[in-house]
């Protein structure tokens, strides 16, 4: 994390830089059948343990079952297709990337207990 620090008129402030990479990936889902239905139980626990590590922040699947949408954190684009290629439901998944400058959510985490 890059540290910058600004003067505002009389005041400083610090601005915390992130050098993670924000992407949203849609991604069309191909028509179902035995094997993509086997598959999303494994798809739907990697996204679950990619949201644990930060990799991944949200994710959504539209009602007709057609798109996946997926926020991604990560170093660079790299990372982010050895992350897609490591989903169960690759196979059945075409990718469009669009790199974002930030994210914002209204989603509020329940604060940490210390005991």
């Amino acid at each position: 994390m890059l540290a910058v620090l600004r003067l505002e008129r009389t005041r400083f402030s610090i601005l915390l830089m992130d050098t993670m990479q924000l992407f949203l990936v849609e991604f069309d889902i191909a028509d179902f059948d035995d094997d993509l239905a086997q598959r999303i139980p494994e798809q739907h626990e990697l996204l679950l343990r990619l949201m644990r590590s930060g990799t991944v922040t949200h994710f959504a699947v539209s009602v007709d079952r057609q798109k996946l949408w997926v926020f991604f954190r990560v170093q660079d684009m790299s990372e982010l297709l050895r992350t897609i290629s490591s989903f169960p439901m690759v196979n059945y998944l075409r990718p469009t990337f669009y790199p974002l400058l930030f994210q914002e959510s209204a989603v509020r985490l329940a604060p940490q207990s210390l005991n």
